[in-house]
């Protein structure tokens, strides 16, 4: 079964810089059926109030940099039953480079003020 995750209010955040996949039983490297390579990326979901770390898995390598914040384009949360336990996973068609957040956007009001009042003095000098 898949989740489609609607992100509109999300921001991702790449935490770790991307691996490829390993078969668990022999240590070998996963490829798609045809024979892309699978990897595997730890992104930060933030909404500005809280975040949490997730394990996003994409065909290719994203060549994607630690703190590089991203867009993931069809992310979805897979979920099966195998042997009486639910296996969950998210998976990206592709993660897209986005620009970071407008930082005051982020700050509380009061602080806002005080970096926009900040920058116009510094602005005067």
């Amino acid at each position: 079964m898949e989740f489609r995750v609607q992100m509109e209010r999300l921001t991702f955040l790449v935490a770790d810089l991307p691996e490829q996949r390993r078969k668990f039983e022999t240590g070998e490297l996963r490829t798609s059926d045809d024979g892309r390579p699978l990897f595997q990326v730890r992104l930060l979901a933030m909404d500005g109030q809280g975040s949490a770390p997730i394990k996003v898995g994409v065909e290719g390598d994203p060549g994607l940099g630690q703190g590089a914040f991203v867009r993931p384009v069809g992310l979805v949360l897979n979920s099966i039953e195998r042997k009486g336990d639910v296996v969950m996973w998210w998976t990206a068609d592709r993660l897209e480079i986005t620009a970071p957040p407008n930082a005051a956007a982020n700050l509380p009001d009061s602080a806002a003020g005080t970096a926009v009042a900040a920058s116009g003095k510094a602005a005067q000098k």
